[in-house]
């Protein structure tokens, strides 16, 4: 009986973690001084920020602007 809980106890958090993985999305990276196509990210890993559709990336300072 103790071996079943402790299957079962480690079992739960193993599916929500797979399952969280499997749902998150790749948001692609923003060319440095060219407008986005789509929801980019637009920077370094300190600095970023997500432009939207037809903002341009200013991959230095990690902003976006119209």
């Amino acid at each position: 009986m103790l071996k079943i809980f402790a299957v079962a106890l480690l079992a739960i958090p193993l599916s929500v973690g797979s399952v969280q993985a499997m749902t998150k999305k790749h948001t692609p990276a923003c060319t440095d001084g060219q407008q986005a196509k789509m929801t980019c990210v637009c920077g370094t890993k300190a600095k970023s920020s997500h432009c939207s559709k037809d903002q341009w990336c200013h991959a230095f300072s990690g902003t976006c602007s119209k």
